[in-house]
């Protein structure tokens, strides 16, 4: 009787994070669906991600939010970043100290 009640319970328990997919403009579908969910990014960065992504939504004492999507392997070193759109548009940091942006390379400048 006592493992019943523990698989019944465990199985009421809504997991910390969801893995879900974007199905819309702030909609989410998971276990359950989400709208109206607002997207957690760095102060500056704005973004909508596109329909399917994998977003994670998480609950807070506000509500859901998700709080970011799954990077795609875009084959960054350890220190890179890339900023991308689904349009093409694309702003890569790399750890030469060198910006690529649209495949335009710009050298890192020479101290001295």
């Amino acid at each position: 009787m006592w493992i019943s009640q523990q698989i019944i319970a465990a199985q009421k328990r809504q997991p910390v994070a969801e893995l879900t997919e974007v199905t819309g403009t702030a909609v989410m579908q998971g276990a359950n669906e989400y709208r109206g969910v607002p997207l957690c990014a760095p102060w500056g960065i704005a973004y909508m991600p596109p329909n399917t992504a994998q977003a994670v939504v998480v609950g807070t004492n506000a509500g859901n939010t998700c709080v970011g999507t799954i990077a795609e392997s875009k084959g960054l070193a350890p220190g890179e970043l890339m900023l991308f759109s689904s349009g093409g548009a694309c702003v890569y940091l790399k750890n030469s100290g060198e910006v690529v942006i649209n495949g335009q390379i710009f050298a890192a400048k020479k101290e001295g």
